[in-house]
């Protein structure tokens, strides 16, 4: 059932009056004192924080840099902005108090969480980039990983598809694995989480990326494709505050496949009449003789599945306070979202709590957090079936369980199964509880211990129900032919970490140490089970009881998904050191013992690390006014991957196989079991060796910002499912788990930003990547291996794959059939047909690759005289060549400014959606087909869907896929404060917002941005739920 929002927002109003205390205040004489702050070159400065000290009784100052607050004589007003020492002024008698900033050249001392503790920027040795939620909040997203899109070099963030609440796919510095995990860890205030936590935008103060082994090195094994670490928003001490937002918008899809309508599809047909001589497929009548009411039609069903105004809207509420020795931070965010392909949706209903307690030397932290989501999924296939459906056929109606004229043949068969499709419901309802209590004891002076205890567990319950469909064909003959079925699936997932921190730190003259040790211990579960019945009695009754045939229940199905227990230990020692702040030194070594392996349980991670801030140096100084700071970064470190299946160690025994045994194999037929996945008990860690080198620069008192890394990973032993003979038992499609892969990954990554302080206020950032992927060693003698699932279509009998692993080649090349052209004259046509004597004109040619080497220099110089595999040549990947992104923002008077734009160049789309319309002989490219009166159209004569001019693997399909896109775009206005004060509002700020309004690209399918499962189809195009364009109005309320 669907979350009810008004039963959730009284869930959350009661939540809310449980964990909040009404703080108490005490009053004093006090007098308004004004003034203006300026920096050094007496030009205002806006945003200044401007507090009483020791209280949280403060202001900020407006874009004039002027401010007003009430203090009593005895106190003191602190300044303080990003970019400038904190200044504290004693008030005393005086009534005006303007100020002069200087500028902080240390601007590198902000703090960046590294994990297992925090450091100031200024002393980051590895490749750690920070975003804030002032970043991310400008992404309408239910998932807060897709708002890192072009934000972080280094960090590929690509949408998986546009379907409601889908995750994105998300690689730090290239692919970690092509058989195990590739998802980097995420740590939520010191949880790790197996997977995408599902945080909103507004629950998260900061995200910090650990990019370099060295850096993700203290994770061990699971930090093998990089860290992301979270950290929501906290409690703090001080008057209570209240934030209020939302937004609400309509998406679209602006583009799509260009499909025939009814006159141009009669004239493909008769085109493909003439290019068969005068026949349809042989007979000699055509489709309209076949079935006369079909010239009336003229259907577009991409109007149905389509749509084309679907809402999505946001809510969130933030209440935050403290006194004296308790804080807190309760919010509640709802998020929803319609699909914009029909029959799909998603909400969300989150409520967190953090609280913080301290007391003499012990310091308590809890967060407690629970969220319910709601997921509808669109039929598989659908926006498929709308691309292949010809304009003759009947209308639909996606309601409809009764169709009395479904057409004939192939059309009727057709027709039953997209209607069976439309009505299918499919829920899948997601019950999240996560919570953490830690608390540390200063056992010493300098010396501190943190236990911390977090337990998740997560329920979900998927319901599929297919109703009773009936069709009919012209004769009135039933032609359904598909069963009605209801299936529930439930899974029950569980996690609890204990984890023990020990810290030292300790200042004695210049030198300055850190040293940390970790003993951890993590203990993760699954279970599933599913029960499913055919044949319901009636459609308004949909639990399992109204099906009558067929029962069936079990558990998981494949190695991913049966029932599970894993167990993981871990232990950390960490030394940092550094002399005056500009020598640094980094070291760290881990030791994981995994239950996923057999013999191996145990691998150690070291990593090291150091920097160099030349810029304290003395012969710095007589530059440091233009070159502000400079430091150098090095480190290597080593991580382990162990995200791979549980008992991958043991072989997997397949049940309800059958086999005919006799001499003739029609003698006697047996029920039986085999083994499918042999075992392998030395399977082991995969491990990453990275090398990085980076600097920080800053420029005019690091107004002028640039950072650039160059990084190196070689991963060894990497895991490959090595196919094994039919006859060594495992039957067809058996394999093996073996350590037999190594790959690299290279890179470039450049983050340069700059911001100017004014009246007009503006800062830019920009980010470049590079990533260069290659597989280096594969098994044996086989060095190609093509994915099974990357075939470019669906709905034909074209098994064609194209994606796949080849040494020498980044993972997931495409091999494709090259193409020249078409036959369009006799002399190209008997050319032609010495290599491929069934060939006519009209038709694709292939090109002969050159595969014999006739003179034994090595290099192949001829063809082998036919079109086979062998032909198969590379044809690039769905990977990008590099990204960037480019972040503006700007203020003046109460108006902002915001837009983020993104660029990905040099990847490849094989247009899959294209291929299914030409094979269905639906796109409106075929109007211009060859024909004799079109000898120069480069698109090949329609003559069937499984014709060798519409092969899967040929680069007829293969487009450009590089795109610029403007993601996000918004305009505020925030009322003056004199009038919201007058109604107890601190703030109130309205805007309006763009998501993905401008694409460009030449990239003729629905979106250039196809990312699917990361890997065997990144940049397979085929039926691919497109991302959509939002436009939304949004506010924001501060009490």
């Amino acid at each position: 059932m669907k979350l009810n929002f008004n039963q959730s927002v009284k869930v959350s109003l009661i939540t809310f009056l449980c964990m909040i205390s009404f703080l108490t205040m005490h009053s004093q004489n006090t007098k308004p004192i004004t003034g203006t702050v300026k920096d050094s070159d007496q030009i205002p400065v806006p945003g200044v924080n401007v507090f009483v000290k020791g209280t949280s009784t403060g202001t900020v100052t407006d874009f004039d840099g002027n401010y007003q607050l009430d203090v009593s004589n005895n106190q003191k007003l602190t300044f303080s902005n990003l970019g400038y020492k904190t200044q504290t002024i004693a008030v005393g008698s005086k009534t005006t108090i303007n100020v002069t900033l200087e500028t902080d050249t240390s601007v590198l001392d902000e703090v960046v969480v590294v994990g297992y503790g925090q450091q100031k920027k200024k002393e980051i040795t590895g490749a750690v980039a920070q975003v804030d939620n002032e970043e991310l909040s400008k992404s309408a997203t239910a998932d807060v990983a897709s708002a890192l899109q072009g934000q972080i070099a280094g960090v590929n963030v690509q949408a998986s598809s546009g379907e409601p609440g889908a995750e994105a796919n998300i690689q730090i510095r290239g692919l970690t694995s092509v058989f195990g995990n590739n998802r980097p860890l995420y740590v939520v205030d010191g949880i790790p989480f197996e997977g995408d936590p599902k945080l909103s935008v507004s629950e998260v103060e900061t995200i910090d990326v650990l990019k370099d082994a060295a850096s993700a090195a203290i994770y061990g094994t699971r930090g093998a494709a990089g860290v992301i670490l979270i950290t929501t928003k906290k409690a703090k001490k001080g008057l209570m505050q209240v934030n209020v937002e939302g937004y609400s918008g309509i998406q679209s899809i602006t583009s799509g496949t260009p499909l025939l309508n009814r006159e141009e599809y009669l004239y493909t047909k008769f085109l493909t009449g003439a290019a068969l001589q005068d026949t349809y497929y042989g007979n000699t009548w055509t489709e309209v003789e076949q079935n006369p009411n079909a010239i009336t039609r003229d259907t577009d069903l991409m109007e149905v599945v389509l749509n084309d105004f679907a809402l999505t809207q946001n809510y969130s509420v933030r209440v935050a306070g403290g006194k004296e020795d308790l804080a807190y931070n309760v919010s509640a965010n709802y998020y929803d979202q319609e699909g914009s392909i029909i029959n799909s949706s998603f909400d969300r209903l989150n409520v967190r709590s953090n609280t913080q307690y301290t007391k003499g030397k012990l310091k308590i932290d809890t967060g407690i957090s629970f969220r319910v989501e709601h997921q509808e999924f669109a039929p598989w296939g659908l926006l498929s079936d709308a691309i292949s459906y010809n304009p003759l056929r009947p209308e639909v109606d996606p309601d409809a369980e009764l169709v009395a004229d479904a057409g004939d043949g192939n059309a009727a068969a057709q027709m039953s199964t997209l209607g069976y499709k439309l009505i299918q419901q499919d829920n899948l309802e997601n019950n999240y509880f996560d919570g953490y209590i830690s608390a540390t004891y200063s056992l010493a002076k300098n010396l501190n211990l943190t236990t911390r205890y977090s337990g998740s567990f997560n329920n979900g319950t998927r319901i599929t129900i297919n109703p009773q469909f009936l069709a009919y064909d012209l004769d009135g003959n039933e032609v359904s032919n598909q069963r009605s079925k209801i299936k529930n699936l439930s899974t029950l997932t569980k996690k609890n970490t204990w984890e023990n921190i020990l810290n030292y730190k300790k200042t004695f003259g210049n030198h300055s140490i850190n040293l940390t040790g970790v003993y951890s211990l993590e203990k993760y579960s699954y279970s599933e089970f599913f029960g499913e019945k055919y044949d319901i009695l009636n459609n308004d009754i949909t639990v399992l009881n109204g099906a009558t045939s067929d029962p069936n229940a079990g558990s998981g199905t494949n190695q991913w998904t049966q029932d599970r227990e894993s167990t993981l230990i871990g232990m950390l020692a960490r030394a940092q050191y550094n002399y005056k702040g500009k020598y640094i030194l980094s070291a760290s070594v881990r030791r994981d013992g995994s239950s996923r392996f057999q013999q191996e349980h145990w691998g150690v991670f070291p990593s090291f690390s150091a920097g160099w801030v030349v810029s304290d140096e003395n012969f710095w100084e007589p530059i440091k006014k233009t070159f502000t700071s400079f430091k150098i970064r090095a480190s290597q470190g080593t991580t382990g991957n162990q995200g791979i299946p549980d008992y991958s160690y043991t072989a997997n025994i397949v049940l309800d196989r059958d086999y005919v045994f006799g001499l003739d194999g029609d003698q006697n037929l047996a029920l039986g079991a085999i083994q499918e996945d042999f075992a392998n008990k030395n399977v082991k860690w995969e491990t990453s060796v990275s090398t990085n080198f980076g600097v920080d620069m800053g420029f005019f008192r690091n107004k002028l910002t640039l950072s650039a890394d160059v990084y190196n990973t070689d991963k060894k032993d990497m895991l490959f499912p090595v196919l094994l003979p039919p006859t060594a038992g495992a039957g067809q499609g058996g394999d093996v788990i073996l350590n037999v892969g190594d790959m690299t990954n290279q890179g470039l990554e450049l983050a340069l930003g700059y911001k100017s302080a004014g009246k007009f206020s503006w800062d830019a950032n920009i980010t470049y990547s590079r990533n260069i992927n290659e597989i280096t060693k594969m098994s044996g003698t086989n060095k190609l291996l093509y994915f099974n699932d990357s075939t470019v279509s669906g709905h034909t009998n074209d098994s064609d794959k194209v994606s796949a692993l080849a040494e020498g080649y980044e993972a997931g090349a495409f091999f494709l059939w090259q193409t020249d052209g078409i036959i369009s004259n006799d002399d190209e046509l008997a050319a032609y047909q010495e290599i491929v004597p069934t060939a006519k004109i009209g038709d694709l040619r292939y090109i002969d690759a050159l595969t014999i080497d006739t003179n034994g220099d090595g290099i192949p110089d001829v063809g082998d005289g036919e079109i086979n595999l062998e032909d198969r040549q590379y044809a690039g990947s769905g990977t990008p060549e590099f990204e960037m992104g480019f972040n503006f923002n700007a203020f003046y008077a109460n108006f902002d400014f915001s837009m983020q734009w993104y660029a990905s160049y040099g990847s490849e789309i094989i247009n899959g959606n294209k291929a299914l319309a030409y094979k269905s002989n639906t796109h409106r490219d075929l109007v211009y087909q060859w024909s004799p009166q079109n000898e120069t159209s480069h698109i090949p004569v329609f003559r069937n869907a499984v014709h060798d001019n519409l092969r899967g693997a040929t680069d007829l399909w293969l487009q450009d896929g590089s795109f610029v896109r403007l993601r996000n775009i918004a305009l505020g206005y925030t009322i003056p404060k004199e009038t919201t004060q007058k109604m107890g509002i601190s703030k109130f700020r309205i805007y309006l917002s763009a998501q993905n309004p401008l694409t460009i690209t030449d990239y003729d399918g629905y979106d250039p941005e196809v990312g699917n499962n990361g890997l065997s189809t990144r940049g397979i195009d085929k039926g691919t739920y497109p991302v959509t364009r939002l436009t939304m109005l949004g506010v924001q309320f501060d009490f």
